[in-house]
């Protein structure tokens, strides 16, 4: 699923210029991937895209967020760290925060690894068409590029 995720943000830069979910869900067949992938794929994307608004003392808060005891079973320690380290240096929101939470534990647990997460992660501020930090922006990139090589 997050190999359709990775196209879909390499492919649309910009989320509005995404296709509707019928031409979409042909044009990624078209490329390749299963449809069970895609099924996946677009409805993990649907859920993101009706995901309403939050309470306002949410979205404006910078109190640090503490992971439910779900969050804290559920994530890796290594994904909670990831998340959370965005969230203190403010390279997304609260209500990102919240969206790439839930996205995550919406993934089925052995697929919730760290190229996830960022995957998750760049879905949401793709969503959002968030301004990205260059440095945030190439931690993220390394779940769809690998690795930059040392020089």
């Amino acid at each position: 699923m997050f190999d359709v995720i990775a196209f879909l943000v390499q492919e649309y830069r910009d989320f509005s210029a995404c296709p509707g979910p019928d031409d979409l869900a042909r044009k990624l067949a078209a490329v390749g991937f299963e449809d069970d992938v895609i099924h996946d794929a677009l409805d993990w994307l649907s859920s993101l895209l009706a995901q309403g608004a939050v309470p306002e003392v949410l979205a404006e808060s910078r109190l640090p967020r503490i992971l439910t005891q779900e969050e804290r079973e559920g994530l890796p320690l290594e994904v909670q760290d990831f998340v959370l380290f965005l969230d203190r240096v403010a390279a997304i929101s609260n209500v990102q925060r919240e969206q790439i939470l839930d996205r995550l534990m919406d993934v089925p647990p052995d697929e919730r690894s760290l190229d996830a997460a960022r995957l998750t992660v760049l879905a949401v501020l793709w969503r959002h068409a968030a301004e990205v930090d260059a440095l945030i922006a190439e931690e993220l990139m390394v779940a769809i590029d690998g690795p930059m090589p040392l020089q």
